[in-house]
C-alpha cells in the first residue's frame, strides 16, 4: 500500500514539472540558426534579444549552442566589464559664463571670445556690439575649457540651480575655434518644486566623445525656446578609456494596460535583468514625474527601483524624449510604474523598449554544421567553463578578437500581460498538485477499503 501511494504522489508531481534534459536541444523553447565564421575554432557571440527574453534560469544557465548531432558545444562566459567601459575618471571643471544680448535667442552661429575681467573669466559673443549704446547683456551658458582632457568623455553632471516646475532643455556642443560648433547631445532637466531634490537627470550621456583641444558649450532654453534662468556653477565630466562599440541590447514591449491613469504594471516572462527602460509617453508636450517598482511575484511587497522624469517635448520645433530610465541589477519579474498625481498622468498606455547588458559567450566550434543556438529551460545548470579552458594564457578582454558569429532572429516583442495581485502562479501549482496528489490518495484507500471489505472473513 505505502509503495502504491509513494507511486501516486510521484505520478502526479511528475505530471506538474516534466524531467527535461539540458543537454538536448528539444528541451528549450527557443532555437535559432546561428552561423560561424569559416577556419576559425574560437568564435565569440553577442546574445541577441530573442535569447534574452527567453531565459528562465539565472545567470544565463539555460544557453546551449548545438551541432547537428545534437552535441553542445563547449562555452565560457565572457566578463561582462569588457564590453563595457572600464578605467573611469571623474574631472571637474570651472563654468565661465557666456555673455550676450538680451535680444539673442539663437546661439547656434555666434563666435565667442574668452576676456578676462577682474581676475574672472567671462566669454562674450563676438557679433555683440560695444559701447554706451549697446543693449543690455545676460547669462545665455556656459563654456567648459576641455582642451587637457586626453580621454572620451561618456557623461556630463552639472552643478545648476533650476526654475520650479518648468522643463529646461540643456544643448551640449563642442567646438576647437569658438567659431564653428557640433552638437553632441542635449536632454531636459526638471525640478519639481523649490527645495527639492528634482527627479530627473542632472547627468548628460555623450557619445564617447573625444574632446581633446575642444572647448564645450552649454546652453539652456524653456519650452518656448527662450533662454532660462539657470544659474550654472561647474561640470563634472566622466572620461573612461577602452569604450566598447557594443550598445546595449533592446527588445520593445507590447503595450501594457493602465490600471488607471497614474499606474501600469507588467509581468516579465523573463529571468534576465532590465539594464534600463525607455518609455516614450502618448500625446504631445508630456512631462511626467515617475517612479518604477518591481518584486519577483504577485505575494511580495513593491520594492521602490528609481525615480525619473519622462517627457515628449516640442521644444523649438524639435521633439525632445526623455532618456532610458537605468535600473538596478535585479531581476524582476513584475514591474509597476506610478506617475506623480499631482500631474496628469497618463492619457493612454506609452511606448517601452526593454535595455539589456550585452552578454557575450565564447564557444569551441567543433562537430559538424548547421548550428543551433537554443535558450529557455528553467532549472538548468551553468554549462560554462572558465575562459582560461578554452583560451590558453588568457590576458582581460583577449576574446573580443575572436570572430563574430552570427544568430539568425527576428525582432523581439516582449508580450505585456498585466501583473495582478494574490496568490503566486508557482504556489497556485504547488497546492493544485498537493489537492490532486490528496484526491489520488483519498482514491486509493477507498479502494483498498472496499477491497478488504469484500474479502470473506476467517
Amino acid at each position: 500500500m505505502r509503495a502504491v501511494i509513494c507511486a501516486a504522489a510521484m505520478a502526479v508531481t511528475g505530471a506538474a514539472w516534466p524531467a527535461s534534459d539540458p543537454n538536448s536541444a528539444q528541451s528549450y523553447a527557443l532555437h535559432l540558426p546561428l552561423a560561424f565564421a569559416a577556419d576559425a575554432p574560437l568564435q565569440r557571440l553577442i546574445l541577441p534579444a530573442q535569447v534574452l527574453v527567453n531565459l528562465q534560469t539565472g545567470g544565463l544557465g539555460d544557453v546551449r549552442i548545438f551541432n547537428a548531432k545534437g552535441q553542445p558545444l563547449a562555452m565560457a562566459l565572457s566578463d561582462s566589464a569588457s564590453l563595457r567601459q572600464t578605467e573611469k575618471r571623474k574631472i571637474e571643471l570651472r563654468s565661465s559664463p557666456i555673455m550676450g544680448s538680451a535680444d539673442l535667442s539663437d546661439l547656434s552661429a555666434s563666435s565667442l571670445r574668452i576676456e578676462e575681467q577682474q581676475g574672472k573669466r567671462i566669454v562674450q559673443i563676438e557679433s555683440n556690439p560695444a559701447g554706451a549704446g549697446a543693449p543690455a547683456k545676460k547669462v545665455l551658458g556656459a563654456l567648459l575649457d576641455t582642451r587637457a582632457v586626453d580621454d572620451p568623455v561618456v557623461g556630463l553632471a552639472v552643478d545648476v540651480d533650476l526654475p520650479d516646475a518648468q522643463p529646461i532643455t540643456f544643448d551640449v556642443q563642442a567646438s576647437k575655434d569658438l567659431k564653428y560648433w557640433r552638437s553632441l547631445a542635449q536632454t531636459v532637466f526638471y525640478r519639481a518644486e523649490a527645495g527639492s531634490s528634482g527627479l530627473g537627470a542632472d547627468h548628460i550621456e555623450l557619445p564617447a566623445a573625444d574632446l581633446k583641444d575642444q572647448y564645450l558649450r552649454i546652453t539652456w532654453t524653456d519650452a518656448a525656446g527662450r533662454t532660462a534662468p539657470v544659474v550654472m556653477r561647474s561640470a563634472t565630466l566622466t572620461t573612461a578609456r577602452g569604450v566598447s562599440s557594443s550598445a546595449r541590447v533592446t527588445a520593445a514591449l507590447a503595450q501594457p494596460v493602465l490600471d488607471n491613469p497614474y499606474a501600469l504594471r507588467f509581468s516579465l516572462p523573463f529571468a534576465t535583468p532590465v539594464a534600463a527602460l525607455k518609455i516614450k509617453p502618448a500625446g504631445d508636450n508630456v512631462l511626467l514625474p515617475v517612479r518604477v517598482l518591481g518584486r519577483q511575484d504577485a505575494g511580495q511587497p513593491w520594492t521602490m527601483m528609481t525615480t525619473s522624469v519622462i517627457y515628449k517635448l516640442q521644444t523649438g520645433g524639435k521633439l525632445q524624449t526623455s532618456a532610458a530610465i537605468e535600473l538596478p541589477p535585479t531581476a524582476y519579474r513584475e514591474i509597476k510604474i506610478e506617475a506623480d498625481k499631482k500631474t496628469q498622468g497618463f492619457s493612454a498606455p506609452p511606448e517601452i523598449s526593454l535595455e539589456f547588458e550585452p552578454v557575450q559567450i565564447v564557444a569551441l566550434v567543433n562537430g559538424p554544421a548547421p548550428f543551433t543556438l537554443a535558450a529557455g529551460l528553467a532549472n538548468a545548470t551553468s554549462p560554462y567553463l572558465p575562459m582560461q579552458s578554452l583560451m590558453p594564457d588568457y590576458r582581460p578582454a583577449q576574446e573580443n578578437s575572436l570572430p563574430l558569429a552570427q544568430a539568425d532572429g527576428a525582432t523581439a516583442l516582449v508580450p505585456a500581460s498585466a501583473g495582478r495581485d494574490g496568490m503566486p502562479t508557482r504556489n497556485i501549482i504547488l497546492w493544485a498538485v498537493l489537492l490532486l496528489a490528496a484526491v489520488a490518495l483519498g482514491v486509493m484507500a477507498w479502494v483498498l477499503l472496499k477491497q478488504n471489505a469484500s474479502r470473506p472473513q476467517q
